[in-house]
C-alpha cells in the first residue's frame, strides 16, 4: 500500500505539472503579439506558488503617452541581428514609415546590426488616426498597438527572408520619457554617434543607416527635421554639437543600451 501510495502521488504530481502546462498553452493560443509569449512553467511541485510579477520584468509593455518625447530601444535576442544585409535596413525603415509614422514625429533614429535607437514625439491625440468609435477612447492604446504591429510585420518577414523562425527582439521595446531640453538634444548626439561607441565607423557622419545626414540633405525625408532642428538656433549649431560632442550631468539615465 505503501508504494501504491508513492506512486499515486508522483502521478497526481505529473498531472498537475501537464494541466498547469496545457492551460498556459490555452492562454497563449490566440495572443495577438507572438514575440513576446508568456513564459510556460511547468509546476512540478503543486505545494508552491510561483509569482510572475512583471511590473519589474524587461518585457512588460510600456505606455507611451500623446504628445510626450520618447527614447525607444530594442534589439535582437542572443547573438543574433536585427540587419543582415543592407536590404534589411532599408526594410526596417520601410515598415517604420508604415506603422509608426502614423502616430509619432520620428526626430532621430540610428540603426546597427544588434539594435537600433528612435527618437519619437509621440502625436497629439487629436492627431491620432482611429479606425473607430471604441479607438477613440484610448489613443494611447493605438500607440501602443502600432509599436507592436511594427515589431510584429518586420519579424515575420525578417524570419521569412532569413529562413528562421521564432522571436527576434529581446523586448517589445524599452522606453525612456525625455523632459528636458538639454537632454533631447544630447540624446540626438548619442543616437548619432552610436556607430562610432560600438566601432563600426570612426565618423559618425560615415554611417548610412542614421538621421544624421537626413539633416544636412535638402531632399524630402520622413525624419521631422523642423522639430529637431527647433532645439538649436541654426544648422551649423547642429552640426557644432555633434563635432564637439557635449554631455550633461545624469544624461547617463536617458542611455538605453
Amino acid at each position: 500500500m505503501k508504494g501504491l501510495d508513492i506512486t499515486f502521488t508522483a502521478f497526481i504530481v505529473w498531472l498537475y505539472s501537464r494541466v498547469s502546462t496545457f492551460q498556459v498553452w490555452l492562454d497563449l493560443k490566440g495572443e495577438e503579439n507572438w514575440i513576446y509569449p508568456k513564459k510556460i512553467i511547468p509546476l512540478h511541485d503543486p505545494t508552491k506558488v510561483i509569482v510572475m510579477d512583471y511590473s519589474k520584468t524587461t518585457n512588460k509593455q510600456e505606455v507611451l503617452e500623446p504628445g510626450k518625447i520618447y527614447h525607444i530601444y530594442n534589439k535582437a535576442i542572443s547573438r543574433d541581428k536585427l540587419f543582415i544585409i543592407e536590404k534589411d535596413y532599408f526594410y526596417f525603415l520601410k515598415k517604420l514609415n508604415r506603422y509608426i509614422l502614423p502616430v509619432a514625429h520620428i526626430v532621430a533614429y540610428c540603426l546597427i546590426p544588434n539594435h537600433f535607437h528612435l527618437l519619437v514625439i509621440i502625436k497629439d491625440e487629436e492627431n491620432i488616426p482611429v479606425k473607430s468609435e471604441k479607438d477613440k477612447e484610448n489613443k494611447a492604446q493605438i500607440v501602443l498597438k502600432s509599436f507592436r504591429n511594427f515589431f510584429n510585420s518586420y519579424t515575420r518577414s525578417f524570419n521569412v527572408i532569413h529562413h528562421r523562425k521564432g522571436r527576434l527582439f529581446l523586448y517589445p521595446y524599452q522606453r525612456i520619457l525625455v523632459d528636458d531640453e538639454n537632454y533631447f538634444i544630447c540624446l540626438m548626439n548619442y543616437i548619432h554617434r552610436n556607430p562610432v561607441h560600438h566601432g563600426f565607423v570612426k565618423n559618425y557622419v560615415d554611417w548610412k543607416f542614421s538621421s544624421y545626414n537626413a539633416y544636412l540633405s535638402k531632399s524630402p525625408t520622413h525624419i521631422n527635421r523642423e522639430e529637431g532642428l527647433s532645439y538649436f538656433s541654426s544648422l551649423d549649431e547642429f552640426v557644432l554639437f555633434h563635432e564637439e560632442n557635449k554631455s550633461v550631468p545624469g544624461m547617463e539615465k536617458y542611455y538605453l543600451e
